[in-house]
């Protein structure tokens, strides 16, 4: 576990609250009254009835010190959404006899302030006198404040342990790419293979990608003393079933031994009732078109040149069979276009598909880059249909669209 010394800030605050508090209807709460809660602020943002001394990160903890009674003093997390956590003021690098509440709000709003809504509160859950939030699922993802307060503790030390519980704390956007170290590790791997047993790089690769050097990768960055990565904090099996894949994947291609795997990402909700949309003109009148989309994760490592347009488009068609399998249609890679282009093309059924893309596969953001495929296919005498695929990628965000279009010849 990393740790950190936060110094002991004082604050000039109100005198308890005369009233307990009652614990609110959380997971994790005590069915006794709080002791000592941060006065309401006249700002509407707890934070400023606290002496606010930073960051606790994922899987760590914070060591310090009350300085004056009463005192609240708070500490900022972020998780996803959903993420499931614990939080303890524990009886390792706590004074003794230290009395302490426990209280956690947020998460921060647009104004970037946390609010006065309690998500969870605790007085003696844990250890004697000590505070513990055993489990706590926060659905809206964001950023939280964690205040400990004492009413009779100047003087003493405390130690506020976080920790997550479902392995779905972090952001998941930081397992669409593989860790630079976990990258080099593999690269550096390969090439020792490759040197002592004179095989190819691709040959090479199975050796460097298994479980066990899973599991190493996974020690290397996370079971060290300090500078853990983020992405850490949901655990090994999290690794192992999310970056690992990726970081598998992307070497594939890289050492040439077939095209890049792109694996199929979930559309949501925004996106299917796009599609929805689109569907429902295409079906209107004379049954004009019909239409697929797919969403797909391009493997690739982070802080490196992003994958090109032409790998990503291969790794598309090698990736989704309904386009590799279909012998009848022979694909012609065209001209590739810009995304305002590819509006262009496909806008009069799905203008919202076209609106929806770059918030949901892209960071809003972004430059996307569009690769375009065109065929046609004979249905009747007289009577063709016209396939358009478009493969739109958006190489920050590391995921593309895949987006096939039938226009029917009327």
């Amino acid at each position: 576990m990393s740790s950190w010394l936060l110094p002991s800030l004082l604050l000039v605050a109100c005198g308890p609250s005369e009233e307990p508090v009652e614990p609110a209807d959380e997971v994790g709460t005590s069915a006794q009254a709080v002791l000592y809660p941060p006065p309401a602020p006249s700002s509407g943002d707890i934070v400023d009835s606290t002496a606010f001394l930073g960051p606790l990160g994922l899987n760590s903890f914070v060591q310090t010190g009350f300085t004056t009674n009463p005192q609240y003093l708070s500490f900022s997390f972020k998780v996803a959404a959903g993420a499931q956590v614990r939080l303890e003021v524990t009886h390792g690098g706590s004074s003794m006899g230290l009395d302490t509440g426990l209280f956690v709000y947020g998460p921060k709003d647009a104004n970037g302030g946390y609010g006065t809504t309690l998500r969870a509160q605790d007085d003696d859950a844990g250890y004697g006198q000590l505070s513990k939030v055993n489990s706590l699922t926060l659905a809206q993802g964001g950023e939280y404040l964690a205040v400990v307060s004492t009413g009779t503790g100047a003087g003493k030390q405390f130690r506020l342990v976080l920790g997550c519980l479902n392995s779905a704390c972090v952001d998941p956007s930081l397992f669409t790419a593989c860790d630079l170290d976990v990258a080099t590790r593999i690269e550096v791997c390969d090439e020792s293979v490759v040197e002592t047993q004179g095989i190819t790089p691709a040959q090479a690769l199975p050796q460097c990608t298994d479980a066990q050097d899973a599991h190493a990768a996974f020690v290397e960055n996370c079971l060290v003393s300090s500078g853990a990565k983020p992405w850490c904090a949901d655990g090994e099996a999290a690794f192992t079933t999310k970056m690992w894949p990726v970081c598998k994947d992307f070497y594939h291609r890289y050492y040439g031994a077939g095209p890049l795997p792109l694996t199929q990402l979930p559309l949501g909700s925004t996106l299917q009732a796009a599609q929805a949309a689109g569907h429902t003109r295409c079906k209107t009148g004379e049954n004009w078109c019909d239409e697929s989309l797919w969403a797909l994760n391009v493997p690739s490592v982070v802080g490196t040149p992003p994958v090109s347009l032409d790998r990503v488009a291969e790794g598309a068609f090698a990736s989704i069979p309904a386009l590799s399998a279909n012998q009848n249609l022979q694909f012609e890679r065209l001209e590739d276009l810009t995304y305002a282009e590819f509006g262009d093309h496909v806008e009069q059924f799905f203008p919202e598909l076209v609106a929806a893309l770059p918030g949901a596969l892209g960071n809003g953001t972004e430059v996307a880059q569009v690769a375009r495929f065109y065929a046609s296919e004979p249905v009747a005498p007289g009577a063709k249909d016209y396939h358009g695929v478009y493969v739109v990628y958006f190489p920050v965000s590391h995921q593309t669209a895949v987006f096939w279009l039938i226009r029917h010849e009327i």
